[in-house]
């Protein structure tokens, strides 16, 4: 199942447990298929590198680079979505996660942005926090 997670789930995902780390562990396990593009990935690597998380990242025995390449691994890599549409005004970047997963066919986009998440859908592909999308996929593969 192809899906899309922001930048908050995947920092989520890698630092800490919970549904974001879950839905890592599920990556890594090819049930899900995570994508991202150059753009979501370079701000993921900002976010990372930031001085917030260097203590959190010392308490797991990491690094920046190291988590960053953990998940590099865990996702498939495809182009800058063609399109980018206007529809999130409240952090115009969030707006890549939608063209990402309409032109790469995702089943979900999960976020847990209130701005992303309220929509609930963009292109008939509904958008979720992490838990719901626990649920959703759970529910799927019965």
């Amino acid at each position: 199942m192809r899906i899309v997670i922001d930048t908050n789930v995947a920092v989520s995902g890698l630092l800490w447990g919970g549904p974001p780390n879950q839905l890592l562990r599920w990556a890594r396990d090819t049930i899900l298929d995570i994508v991202g593009c150059e753009e979501t990935i370079d701000e993921l690597r900002h976010v990372i590198q930031c001085k917030n998380f260097s203590e959190r990242l010392s308490e797991l025995k990491t690094t920046s680079n190291e988590t960053m390449a953990y998940f590099m691994n865990l996702i498939t890599f495809v182009p800058t979505p063609e399109s980018i549409p206007e529809a999130i005004h409240e952090d115009p970047f969030d707006n890549i996660f939608l063209a990402l997963a309409s032109e790469s066919n995702a089943y979900l986009i999960i976020s847990g942005d209130k701005h992303l998440v309220d929509p609930g859908e963009y292109n008939r592909i509904q958008i979720v926090t992490p838990s719901e999308a626990i649920r959703v996929i759970k529910e799927l593969f019965k």
